[in-house]
């Protein structure tokens, strides 16, 4: 078992393999092997082969034929596979050992471990000059490490702070004197982007000349864009998004970590991951988040169509403009509690299977049934939905609410 982990391990340290992935892969083996164990112990022992027929290994060699599909998947650049499912085929993982596991395979990512049969590593930072034209939008596809974009300065520049692994120090250090930051500019974009180099990890700082839009796509590693008065789409794979100071059309969407964004308007902002916290704070402009399992926390903002979902999670909603177009809050496990101002205009429906509705806004043409409440505020020209499968409804005026 040990050479198949050694093999897993060296995919992480290439970049090939996240350490969640090799995590569950690594732990999912043992987990077979510890079943297989158990198995053999409660079965009645066979009798021992001859002495001329060698004995045979019912998990290993199956094992190592996954690894070298893992290995020949990655050689040929298969980006879509689901790790995930794969862990799962291979045996349901167990808990035992996985988060010490996880870190170790953690520290290999990140250089920091260097014993034994794990790879070295070398480091190299590189800084050149930005420039983007007046129109263009600022592009920056990372694999690995974290990128930070600030807007509103008057000369631009970009610093990479690369790591290398090799499976010798001087394989490093050859792709640290090789390496290049690459720049490129077509009639769209200005483009920062990696050379094709296995085992590359880079932090990526921008000082953006001015303001304007920016397209980040990222595997692994935290996102942060501060202050460039336009509007972005990110896309990542692993790691959190931090988003302050944008005006235009945001679009966010991950699969693992917390978002957030602060203090940022536009006509509408897409907020979607599977697994992860979001939070919003004083923004302007229609708002859709939604997540598969985080909680959702939406402060002092405002927009005509706002509409937030969680499968597993709480939502809290803190509007500062009266409701007059559409709110619609879903959680399917988690309670869902909602301020508004004084002066909504709206039909309100309130909604759970499992929980209890409450309602601090007297509503004209009030209904009450078992977790249930129907009315509307003003003349009803908007819509308030909120609705939970198991978890608690709750609706307050927006100053009271902050008094208390």
């Amino acid at each position: 078992m040990r050479e198949e982990v050694q093999r897993i391990s060296k995919l992480v340290a290439d970049g090939k393999l996240s350490p969640e992935d090799a995590a569950a892969l690594i732990d999912a083996f043992y987990e077979s092997d510890r079943s297989e164990e158990a198995e053999q112990s409660a079965a009645t022992p066979p009798p021992p082969p001859p002495q001329d027929e060698p004995k045979k290994s019912s998990s290993r060699d199956p094992f190592r034929s996954l690894i070298e599909s893992i290995e020949k998947m990655t050689k040929e650049g298969m980006e879509t596979v689901d790790w995930g499912e794969v862990s799962k085929q291979a045996k349901q993982s167990a808990r035992k050992g996985f988060d010490q596991l996880k870190a170790g395979l953690e520290d290999i990512s990140k250089g920091k471990v260097n014993i034994g049969w794990l790879l070295t590593h070398e480091e190299r930072e590189v800084s050149l000059p930005l420039t983007i034209p007046g129109g263009k939008t600022l592009k920056i596809e990372n694999a690995a490490g974290e990128v930070k974009v600030v807007g509103g300065f008057e000369v631009g520049s970009v610093t990479a702070h690369a790591r290398f692994r090799g499976a010798t120090i001087e394989e490093a250090k050859a792709k640290a004197e090789a390496y290049t930051l690459i720049i490129e500019e077509n009639d769209h974009w200005v483009e920062i982007r990696q050379p094709d180099v296995n085992g590359l990890t880079v932090d990526i700082e921008v000082q953006m000349p001015g303001h304007g839009n920016v397209n980040i796509h990222s595997e692994s590693g935290n996102i942060q864009l501060t202050d460039t008065k336009g509007g972005c789409r990110v896309e990542g794979r692993s790691g959190n998004v931090a988003l302050r100071g944008l005006h235009g059309v945001i679009e966010v969407s991950t699969a693992s970590g917390n978002i957030s964004v602060e203090d940022s308007e536009g006509p509408s902002l897409s907020i979607e991951n599977r697994s992860g916290n979001i939070r919003a704070s004083r923004t302007k402009g229609n708002l859709k988040a939604r997540t598969a399992s985080g909680d959702i926390t939406v402060t002092s903002s405002n927009g005509k169509v706002m509409s937030f979902e969680t499968a597993s999670g709480n939502v809290t909603v803190d509007l500062d403009e009266a409701v007059s177009g559409t709110l619609n809050v879903r959680t399917v496990d988690g309670n869902a509690m909602a301020s508004i101002p004084d002066g909504s205009d709206c039909r309100v429906m309130l909604s759970t299977l499992r929980g209890v509705v409450h309602s601090g806004i007297a509503l004209l043409e009030e209904a009450r049934a078992e977790s249930r409440v129907t009315g509307h505020l003003g003349a009803g020209t908007g819509t308030l939905d909120i609705s939970a499968v198991t978890g608690n409804i709750t609706l307050e005026l927006r100053d009271q609410t902050s008094a208390q």
